[in-house]
């Protein structure tokens, strides 16, 4: 579980930092920190079935699409994610963004990430382009469907497709 202060660094450059874990919050919220670099990779267009989330820009320009539209968001400015709403978000300025970002309620957002973390690293995976991060990432997806899920049959279709043949390889994460 994890703790404020907690930091996962991923291996496209992004850290993504605890503030306020669900635990201190009696499960209402999770609030991280994203620090993501200029062409971090993004994740799949999604929707939370059961949580509001939340971005308030720190530092940079950050990009968010929520049902459709994309939002460039600058220093000082919020977006929020509602419920069921199919969203991303990316960082293509040329230079580093700190974003704040929360979920309402916490559900299992803080272990999805420290999981995302933890499968990479005891698999061994050292590269972005790694061609077992897709099929780690689907089947992590798929691990949580109370918090996160594909938003599209586009990509739930392919990202399923991926979960199966994750079932079948190793993972030195759950051991």
């Amino acid at each position: 579980m994890a703790r404020a202060g907690d930091r996962f660094l991923m291996l496209d450059g992004s850290i993504y930092s605890v503030l306020r874990p669900a635990a201190e919050t009696g499960g209402e919220s999770i609030e991280m920190e994203f620090l993501l670099p200029s062409g971090c990779v993004p994740p799949p267009p999604h929707v939370h079935d059961h949580q509001v989330e939340g971005y308030e820009v720190l530092e940079g320009d950050f990009e968010v699409l929520v049902d459709g539209t994309w939002r460039t968001l600058h220093p000082g400015e919020i977006a929020e994610v509602p419920i069921g709403a199919t969203h991303t978000f990316r960082n293509r300025s040329g230079g580093n963004v700190r974003v704040r970002n929360w979920h309402k309620p916490a559900l299992r957002f803080e272990d999805y990430i420290e999981r995302i973390y933890v499968t990479l690293r005891d698999n061994g995976i050292t590269r972005k382009r790694d061609p077992r991060i897709p099929i780690y990432l689907s089947m992590l997806m798929f691990d949580y469907p109370e918090t996160i899920r594909p938003a599209r049959r586009r990509e739930r279709i392919p990202m399923q497709a991926l979960a199966r043949i994750g079932r079948l390889l190793p993972d030195r994460s759950r051991s």
